[in-house]
């Protein structure tokens, strides 16, 4: 059997990760260094690494940082075939603050930014794709254009019967307008997803009573295959609607966090385009390949190949 593309939607982005200090005068200086990201793009990466055939969707402004991101995907063979450029927004920037504990902190700048003006017109039709994996996070439901496409652009995929779809919540609440209803479009692409992944306190923060139970039968009353509960370096949870197993992360030193959600993800994207069901197989490699990434600096930088896991 053939295995399956993995195709990644959403933002592309510059990380600026700060790396340390220097001191100018009375003035202590955070120094960064410019590493190519974005969750989806991550993901990308991450299964193209693994071996697998990556595709990124979405959009990048005609600047410096966006020809950075579309030569670093390149790099990573991730193909870019469907990657859009735009001259009337510009590629958005995040800069990250560690703590000593390596654990983020996260300052957008994405004010009508290229990934927020992608067009449905400008998305590839479910005829122009070969059956695969759809991978997509909640960042492309911040704004009411971009969610519209979105949740459009999956539910034409998913109707077409040819694609498995994969939902990283990854939830950043400092990208949402304030007072925006952000559970609503989350809670429908939950239940569009085929693959859910979502961290202990995002589930929390979205079902605030009886959560795993709620996640659960809200999930599976739609077209949940497998859940997937990440949280930190404390066991994982992982949910078919058959089986429910734990699984203890290796212990490892800790240097950046900031791609191991991703490093999972495209653990789980990487299983599925091998035709890989069992939840706990699954489980196993992801948590192996997000162990790894905390254990190195940067985003695509810090993400296994196959060798590592």
């Amino acid at each position: 059997m053939m295995n399956k593309p993995i195709y990644a939607f959403g933002e592309l982005l510059i990380d600026f990760l700060q790396v340390g200090q220097t001191v100018s005068g009375a003035l202590a200086l955070p120094v960064f260094n410019q590493f190519p990201g974005g969750a989806p793009a991550n993901a990308a990466v991450a299964a193209a690494k693994l071996g697998a055939e990556s595709y990124m969707i979405g959009q990048v402004g005609d600047d410096q940082f966006g020809r950075f991101c579309r030569d670093a995907l390149e790099k990573y063979s991730v193909n870019t075939e469907y990657l859009k450029t735009t001259d009337q927004g510009k590629t958005p920037l995040a800069f990250v603050s560690l703590d000593d504990q390596g654990e983020r902190s996260f300052e957008f700048y994405r004010d009508r930014s290229a990934d927020l003006l992608i067009e449905l017109g400008d998305l590839p039709k479910a005829e122009d794709l070969r059956p695969g994996i759809i991978h997509v996070c909640s960042n492309t439901l911040t704004d009411s254009h971009i969610a519209a496409v979105h949740l459009e652009w999956i539910e034409q995929l998913s109707h077409s019967g040819k694609f498995t779809v994969s939902f990283d919540v990854n939830l950043r609440k400092n990208l949402w307008p304030e007072g925006s209803n952000y559970k609503a479009p989350i809670l429908k692409m939950l239940q569009l997803a085929n693959i859910i992944k979502i961290s202990r306190e995002e589930l929390d923060e979205i079902f605030s009573v009886n959560a795993d139970t709620a996640l659960t039968e809200h999930c599976f009353d739609g077209n949940a295959e497998a859940i997937y509960i990440t949280d930190g370096g404390h066991r994982l949870k992982a949910v078919s609607r058959f089986a429910s197993v734990e699984i203890q992360p290796p212990s490892v030193n800790v240097v950046d966090t900031t791609a191991a959600g991703d490093a999972f993800s495209g653990g789980l994207l990487y299983q599925a385009s091998m035709g890989v069901t069992d939840c706990s197989a699954v489980a196993g490699f992801a948590t192996r390949c997000g162990a790894y990434a905390v254990q190195h600096a940067g985003a695509f930088t810090s993400l296994p190949s196959m060798a590592d896991i």
